[in-house]
């Protein structure tokens, strides 16, 4: 009997223990952001695409410069090449080459510049969209934050994503 007992005692603490935890749970206030519109929405109010595109547009014309030079000198071997002296026809087609290679570099160049720029611009919108996340919990007494993706079903009262774009510096 003894053993019956204590079986009993143990499912009881343990019936009892679930029970409030469930309660503990339930009191926590939990709410939800849709981090890639919010996102989204940061990058357009901070003008990031345009920030960028500034940045580069000089090194972009100068490789548009070449490109056309490129296809003047090509346009011109088509066109005069078989009257052109061999030296002069050998330069060209040397110039041309190097050309290439060197817009290459550059485009390649570019393009790993370009890729770290945005990289460093969304990491600091994340930064900022965390910052903000963490003051919105705080001031609201938010328990778990959770991103919209991650949530199956919510209320939509729960959706902070509307205070977190207004708390963004």
């Amino acid at each position: 009997m003894k053993p019956f007992i204590k079986a009993s005692g143990l499912g009881l603490v343990i019936l009892t223990t679930s029970l409030f935890a469930t309660a503990t749970e339930a009191a926590q206030k939990i709410g939800f952001v849709a981090t890639g519109t919010v996102l989204s929405q940061m990058a357009k109010k901070n003008n990031v695409t345009e920030k960028l595109r500034n940045e580069f547009k000089d090194r972009i014309a100068a490789l548009q410069a070449v490109e056309e030079k490129m296809k003047k000198a090509l346009e011109k071997l088509k066109r005069d090449g078989e009257m052109m002296s061999d030296t002069d026809r050998t330069k060209l087609q040397r110039d041309l080459k190097a050309w290439d290679s060197d817009l290459k570099l550059k485009v390649t160049n570019l393009k790993e510049d370009e890729r770290k720029r945005s990289t460093e611009e969304q990491q600091k919108l994340v930064k900022s969209l965390q910052d903000a996340v963490n003051q919105v919990a705080k001031k609201d007494g938010y328990d778990v934050i959770l991103d919209k993706q991650a949530v199956l079903f919510s209320n939509p009262a729960d959706d902070l994503s509307d205070k977190v774009l207004k708390a963004v510096k």
